[in-house]
């Protein structure tokens, strides 16, 4: 029944009631409304008690006693109470509340609950005075964080203090838990930490010889922001050198709902230490992001010869939502060259030897502009070069300057669109020497490093003299300096300026009777720079004084000289095109069997084009350069250049090179020919399996396609028909099958200078060698095997939103209990081949395997093999059990990488976990790798 709230006040009773108490049923409200103004006196009473009963109202109006039955609630201000029997004494401001028993069950039933400020208390028997605020409470259960407290007898003051005799504490929601601390007696102080007097712990409820004479258990109520508290560190031992550690130990700051900091740190016994910060933030619709900060000094534990190191790494990652006309979005991944070798924890991490950064930012203005601007660095730990770059775009979509702007239909000139792209770097990089550069057009390597140059005639180089000089002393072997303040002026010295820019034009296009398409098309582009070089072969004579190489000999490289006259340089290129394209279909039908029909779609394509050669020297783009001394005879069939007609031999090797680049070559741009390309698509037609199916047929895609491309230029000197690419693709049964390649039509001769040979103008059907050579093969095929429900997002009331956006973002690093099993695998074949050189070949299939062997159990296998290297490569076993209110966790490494120093290695641990995200049944799932070494 709903009561009117009241205050008491003195005075003699309004209504007559004949008896001493009266029974009120729920549905008489008009007599429930009048009772109140019988029962009115002063009161110390702050605010208005509302109370109400399911069942019935009993009213001792002599004593000034409530009883509610059945159902029954009590609200006071911040105070609530329910329980199946309570009663009100206005007399004393006292109210009390128990469960009631059961006649058919013989069990008690509606026991109370008390709330005061939304904190819940479960209890046998509660009585509470509403003018002390005081209360003593029976048989409690509290939850008080992530941790539960059970008492015999309890008090509760006025400040919202609990003082619990005969108290457990634990993690575990069960009526019996699996674990407890047991104390003789414990304080909630307010909502911030419990105090334990003499404790010991029960393990199934059975007694353990271990215990402390008091206990303190640091508590904050949980809140949107989350909560803030100590991070315990894991504790073990190094067998690479550091010694025992104590590691990932810290605090974690609930900073706000939207943002959270994690501080960690580690330290070792034998000197070594490390410090590190992790923070993740969100904005709902907007954007969310993680950064991390971490720096570690070790050492190899020598006495003698002790050797340290510093590594430090920085990763920030910031995903937007799309939003308005602008975006804003970071992948950073700065660290030191052997902070991912020593010290990551992830497979992918260490074994990588690229890392990549990128921060962009990019803003359209209505439907014309583009515009954009990003900062890349890209970092090689084994070759420790760096290359950062500023980069710039802005552009102008496709318009048409000839449509009239209320035309009702389209003319042919209206078809006429033209845009603009403009791009544009600036970058500088600790490569200083220009070295490393390959060249292959002749069948052979130039690369050489300064400091180790032989002059050999063989293996010609390109050298640049501003570093020459001090290659000794501030360039590394491969002709890079450390990246760093001091070298700052050097690496600003030879940072680089360059622009692109395009004029794309969209001629209309032209309909060839019903089914060919005629598209014609014309671009203009060319390229900014800030500076320009010259080159020059140089015999031995001229580069001792540099170098104090051997004089004697008539070897000699190509010397750069820089020019920088403070001005921009220009170069252009421009290229006709015409494309032709159609389709052509075929159909095979089959009367027998669920087969119905195979159709084949095929289509052509054509294109013609054109563009001068931007290589002569009358367009000062590029330079022809001797590159080395070597002299050979021509083959036969051997296409011999004009200005050397009527000769047998070479007189060395001659390249054309970019005037704004030195890595850029070519023998020869211009170019007008025929490019084509077939592409082609299978299907099927399946009959349904029976008559009662809701689809008489289905379709199955057996090819997605298979494509076969290349090009033929006219005026090449030489090598006029290119490689011919070929590629296919398909999704059998959810199989991703891959299939890539190249033919080389050229044919080879043995030049005794290399294995590979010396590639000539000579197509190999024309000596009838066969059409082409397999130059290049790579297969893949994968597939993944999960149930349906793995897919689904992963949603949980008792998880903060922050939390399963963390769990959906990185559902990998948790054991899904929902999900009974998963499976990936992939195989990989690559094979390169030049000329008569071997083939290279990498071939390797990998698997990761994950099944829950029962409800608790979670298995779980990742592994590989190499078959080119005959071994199995990295391998991690991991088995998890769910203990209910425990974890277990055991992560061996029986194969790891010789390559990278990494030892077999195995971590077991045992935890108590939080019970927030029980219902949702997934577990934290951490991968254990040894993370020291020399």
């Amino acid at each position: 029944m709903g009561g009117k709230p009241f205050k008491p006040k003195a005075g003699k009773a309004n209504v007559v009631i004949p008896k001493d108490t009266a029974s009120l049923d729920s549905t008489k409200k008009s007599l429930a409304k009048s009772v109140p103004d019988s029962l009115k006196k002063e009161s110390d009473l702050t605010t208005t008690v509302i109370y109400s009963a399911k069942d019935s109202t009993i009213m001792d109006t002599e004593n000034q006693v409530v009883y509610l039955y059945g159902d029954a609630k009590v609200t006071y201000g911040d105070v609530s109470l329910e329980a199946n029997f309570i009663q009100l004494d206005w007399a004393k401001n006292v109210v009390f509340a128990q469960g009631t028993k059961d006649s058919t069950t013989n069990k008690i039933v509606g026991k109370p609950i008390f709330k005061q400020g939304g904190e819940p208390y479960d209890a046998e028997e509660i009585r509470y005075n509403f003018k002390s605020r005081k209360a003593f409470i029976k048989g409690l259960i509290t939850t008080q964080g992530d941790g539960l407290i059970q008492g015999e007898k309890v008090k509760k003051d006025n400040e919202d203090n609990l003082y619990i005799r005969n108290a457990i504490y634990t993690t575990c929601n069960l009526e019996h838990p699996h674990f407890n601390i047991r104390a003789t007696k414990i304080k909630v102080v307010g909502k911030r930490e419990i105090v334990a007097g003499p404790f010991h712990f029960e393990l199934n409820e059975i007694p353990l010889p271990i215990g402390l004479p008091f206990g303190f258990f640091p508590y904050k109520p949980p809140q949107e922001s989350g909560t803030s508290g100590i991070i315990m560190p894991t504790y073990g031992e190094e067998p690479q050198g550091r010694g025992f550690f104590l590691r990932d130990g810290g605090y974690y700051f609930a900073l706000s709902p939207n943002i959270g900091l994690r501080l960690t740190g580690e330290i070792y016994s034998k000197g070594s230490f490390g410090i590190a910060a992790n923070s993740q933030y969100i904005k709902r619709y907007r954007y969310s992001g993680t950064f991390n900060l971490n720096f570690r000094k070790s050492n190899n534990g020598s006495e003698f010869d002790r050797q340290s190191r510093s590594d430090y790494g920085i990763q920030w990652s910031h995903s937007p939502q799309s939003r308005g006309n602008s975006s804003f979005s970071a992948s950073v991944n700065l660290q030191s060259n052997s902070n991912s070798q020593y010290n990551s924890v992830n497979t992918s991490s260490y074994i990588s030897t690229a890392l990549n950064s990128s921060v962009q930012y990019s803003r359209n203005f209505g439907q014309t502009i583009r515009t954009s601007l990003s900062l890349q660095a890209d970092q090689n730990t084994v070759t420790k070069a760096v290359n950062v770059n500023t980069n710039y775009t802005f552009g102008l979509n496709q318009f048409q300057p000839f449509k009239k702007k209320n035309a009702v239909t389209d003319r042919f000139i209206d078809q006429f669109r033209m845009g603009l792209d403009v791009s544009g770097t600036y970058g500088i990089t600790n490569q200083v020497a220009l070295t490393n550069r390959s060249y292959n057009n002749f069948g052979y390597t130039v690369y050489r490093t300064i400091d180790t140059l032989d002059l050999d005639p063989t293996r010609p180089v390109i050298i640049d003299p501003r570093t020459a000089a001090n290659s000794a002393t501030n360039l590394a072997r491969d002709g890079v300096i450390p990246f760093n303040l001091s070298t700052l002026p050097e690496l600003l010295k030879n940072a680089q300026f360059k622009a692109q820019y395009s004029i794309p034009i969209s001629l209309p296009n032209i309909k060839i009777g019903k089914y060919i398409n005629l598209t014609p098309g014309f671009n203009f582009s060319g390229n900014i720079y800030q500076q320009k070089y010259r080159y020059e072969f140089k015999k031995v004579n001229d580069l001792a004084a540099v170098y104090s190489k051997d004089t004697t000999s008539k070897k000699g490289a190509v010397a750069i000289d820089t020019l920088r006259g403070g001005a921009f340089y220009a170069d252009y290129t421009y290229a006709f095109s015409m494309s032709m394209n159609t389709r052509l279909y075929g159909t095979v039908r089959f009367k027998k069997g669920r087969l119905e029909g195979i159709r084949h779609t095929l289509s052509p394509s054509l294109s013609i084009n054109y563009t001068p050669d931007f290589t002569d020297p009358k367009y000062g783009f590029y330079q022809t350069v001797q590159i080395n001394n070597r002299v050979h005879k021509y083959q036969k069939g051997e296409t011999i250049p004009s200005s050397l007609a009527g000769q047998e031999t070479l007189p060395g090797d001659f390249l054309n090179i970019s005037s704004f680049n030195p890595s850029q070559t070519n023998r020869g741009s211009q170019s007008g020919g025929i490019s084509f390309g077939i592409q082609n698509t299978l299907e099927a037609k399946l009959r349904a399996k029976s008559d009662t199916a809701q689809k008489e047929s289905e379709k199955m895609m057996l090819i997605d396609n298979f494509s076969l491309t290349g090009n033929y230029n006219f005026f090449a000197t030489q090598y006029k028909l290119s490689n011919l690419n070929f590629g296919a693709n398909s999704r059998v049964r959810k199989f991703d099958i891959n299939l890539g390649g190249s033919l080389d039509p050229y044919k080879y001769v043995n030049d005794g200078y290399s294995t590979s040979g010396r590639r000539i103008d000579t197509l190999l059907i024309s000596v009838g060698e066969g059409f082409a050579k397999l130059a290049s093969l790579n297969f893949s095929v994968s597939k993944s095997f999960k149930p349906a429900v793995a897919d689904k997002k992963k949603q949980n009331s008792n998880g903060t939103e922050g939390q399963m956006n963390q769990i959906n973002r990185n559902i990998n690093d948790y054991v899904d209990w929902s999900v009974p099993w998963s499976f990936q695998f992939g195989f990989n074949y690559n094979m390169n081949k030049t000329g008569f050189a071997p083939a290279t070949i990498v071939s390797a299939l990998t698997f990761k395997g994950d099944v829950k062997l029962t409800e608790k159990w979670n298995f779980t296998l990742s592994s590989g093999y190499d078959f080119v290297n005959n071994g199995i490569s990295l391998t991690n076993i991991s088995i998890h059990r769910d203990l209910h209110c425990w974890e277990a966790n055991f992560d061996w490494t029986p194969i790891a990488s010789p390559y990278y120093g990494r030892s077999s290695t195995y971590n077991f641990t045992i935890r108590v976990k939080s019970a927030l995200l029980q219902e949702l049944k997934l577990s934290r799932r951490n991968t254990f790798y040894d993370r020291g070494g020399f």
